[in-house]
């Protein structure tokens, strides 16, 4: 066999690899390049932005989480924290206290007065009648923190006569005298050490002088031409001769004295209304008889008297003359736990005289109607106090308290309105 022919014999059986391909083969022959996979632009900062926004949410709220419970709160504390959205305002203020931690997990929490619930030790309590105190406080002029050092250190007891008495510029000489003198007082008995009040001090008219609920003591006054609309002669039954009482007081005193009757007590009034001369006259002679200091704590100025107002009476027992004081006789004993059920009130009660600035008087009555004289006897406190807490207008209407306040406090119940007044006087007069 010839040469070329070998050649092309061995051509045939060459093996070409595919690296060995020349540049030009073609394309069938090349294996296909994996295609990469682009994610769009818009997809990727979504994604971004998901994370971001769950960052967002959550670094915050654990941050929180952890500033709560170095407070002192606990998980459960913490979600009802959360649910009531108070965790920024109590991390701002670092408010926190066993009592307040209490009140916000059983929810009984008034937000409006959080920082008050710092301060209350984790046996207390607070109501709607504590902050109507603490409104009132505000409007007698105390600034919040003299409030808070108050509340944190007496009782209601302890914190109602400050709103007969004068502002003090200096509340912890206060609480001082009331903690010195805590064994000794009670809700029915209340004296200190110091002296809180200055009699005829800051004198002020009588808010007034058409309604029954008016306020007459040291501070309130009636005009010296002050006269009652619709006096009445008092029946020679249960009166001395000519004793006057206007009309609507005159005509319980009858049911008053009915009542007694008919247990067997009998009383009868010795004194009700007098006009500013007659009280002038009265105070007077206690001033000839036992100087002036000794006069304003037995008698009235004249038009600071309750006489004037036509709602009092001075009263005495019948048939039990061989007992000479009144407070000793069965008519008291009576008259002093059963005059609210006819619309009395005892109005200068025994312990409460540094409260009332009169000595006991265990015979002088006022009249109020029988559902808020029924209020003032069991509420334990004096009718200024009451007063003060409950029927004085507002000095600036700012402080005055949010309605839930108002209606848990009871306070709408004695706060009438001039058309529910009118009413009343109205069906008075006509019977």
């Amino acid at each position: 066999m010839s040469e070329v022919k070998k050649k092309r014999k061995r051509r045939r059986y060459r093996i070409v690899w595919p690296w060995q391909q020349p540049k030009n083969q073609s394309s069938e022959t090349t294996p296909k390049k994996k295609r990469r996979l682009k994610l769009r632009k818009e997809i990727i900062y979504g994604i971004i932005g998901v994370i971001a926004l769950l960052l967002l949410i959550f670094l915050p709220r654990a941050f929180e989480n952890n500033k709560l419970r170095s407070l002192g709160y606990t998980k459960d504390e913490i979600q009802a924290i959360r649910e009531q959205q108070l965790a920024r305002t109590l991390i701002k203020n670092e408010y926190y206290s066993p009592f307040l931690a209490k009140s916000i997990t059983d929810g009984t929490l008034n937000q409006d007065y959080l920082e008050l619930y710092t301060v209350i030790s984790e046996d207390g309590s607070l109501d709607h009648t504590d902050f109507l105190l603490y409104n009132r406080l505000l409007d007698k002029g105390y600034e919040n923190d003299q409030i808070l050092d108050l509340f944190k250190n007496l009782y209601f007891h302890e914190l109602t006569p400050l709103l007969v008495f004068d502002y003090q510029y200096n509340e912890l000489a206060y609480i001082e005298d009331c903690q010195k003198n805590r064994e000794k007082n009670s809700k029915t008995h209340f004296e200190l050490s110091g002296t809180y009040f200055k009699p005829y001090g800051n004198p002020l008219p009588v808010d007034d002088p058409n309604n029954v609920n008016m306020l007459v003591n040291k501070t309130y006054y009636l005009s010296q031409n002050y006269k009652p609309s619709n006096l009445t002669d008092l029946s020679t039954y249960y009166s001395a001769a000519e004793n006057q009482l206007s009309s609507n007081a005159a005509q319980a005193l009858t049911e008053w004295g009915d009542a007694g009757g008919n247990v067997g007590v009998t009383f009868y009034a010795t004194s009700a209304y007098r006009n500013y001369k007659d009280q002038e006259t009265v105070y007077q002679n206690y001033v000839n008889a036992w100087g002036q200091e000794e006069a304003d704590s037995l008698s009235a100025r004249a038009g600071f008297s309750e006489h004037q107002t036509g709602l009092t009476v001075d009263i005495a027992a019948t048939n039990e003359d061989d007992i000479e004081e009144f407070q000793d006789t069965k008519a008291y004993r009576w008259t002093s736990t059963n005059s609210h059920s006819y619309g009395w009130i005892l109005r200068y009660p025994e312990g409460k005289e540094q409260i009332t600035g009169y000595q006991f008087e265990a015979w002088h009555y006022r009249y109020l109607g029988k559902e808020l004289a029924t209020a003032v006897y069991n509420s334990q406190l004096t009718y200024d106090e009451f007063y003060g807490l409950y029927l004085k207008p507002w000095d600036d209407e700012t402080h005055i308290p949010s309605e839930a306040v108002l209606e848990g406090s009871d306070y709408k119940k004695f706060i009438k309105t001039k058309a529910e007044e009118n009413i009343e006087n109205k069906e008075g007069k006509d019977n």
